[in-house]
């Protein structure tokens, strides 16, 4: 029962693990999309400046 349980406790582990893994690159890949919006959004408001919007 020992054994069992025992191994049981490593499969566990080793699926934490894995799920811990992939949150990380899951974060990683929102952290970058992130960053590419951010960077679109600071284009638009250049180019609606550029345009003439915003001026009063």
């Amino acid at each position: 029962m020992r054994l069992i349980l025992s191994l049981l406790a490593v499969a566990q582990i080793r699926l934490a693990r894995h799920d811990l893994m992939r949150s990380d690159l899951l974060l990683r890949d929102a952290d970058e999309a992130f960053a590419r919006s951010r960077r679109r959004v600071d284009l638009a408001n250049d180019l609606a400046r550029r345009a003439g919007f915003g001026q009063r």
